[in-house]
């Protein structure tokens, strides 16, 4: 994926999307079509905010919620487009994905 203007991305499954950020554990799971689950905080306006998995969920709750730097280290947040994101989502909350 390379980016193609501020906010965007061009996925070489999807085109131009736009950008989403999650963990590393996330574009795991969706590589090998293996759930890990799917976290984001609930009072976002963003309608793609930044997620993260089950693993990391658990990481930052032994920091009391702070997304340390060693959590964040463990998150290693990557790149997705808006549809990648949307696919992911789907999967990890256990909705056929077509």
């Amino acid at each position: 994926m390379t980016n193609t203007k501020s906010n965007s991305v061009e996925c070489g499954q999807h085109g131009n999307q736009d950008q989403t950020f999650v963990c590393q554990h996330i574009v795991q799971g969706l590589r090998e079509r293996v759930p890990n689950g799917f976290w984001w905080a609930k009072d976002s306006s963003n309608p793609r905010p930044d997620a993260w998995c089950t693993a990391c969920n658990e990481v930052v709750a032994a920091t009391g919620g702070e997304w340390t730097q060693d959590a964040e280290t463990f998150a290693g947040v990557k790149l997705l487009c808006g549809l990648c994101y949307d696919i992911a989502k789907t999967m990890n909350l256990g909705k056929p994905t077509g």
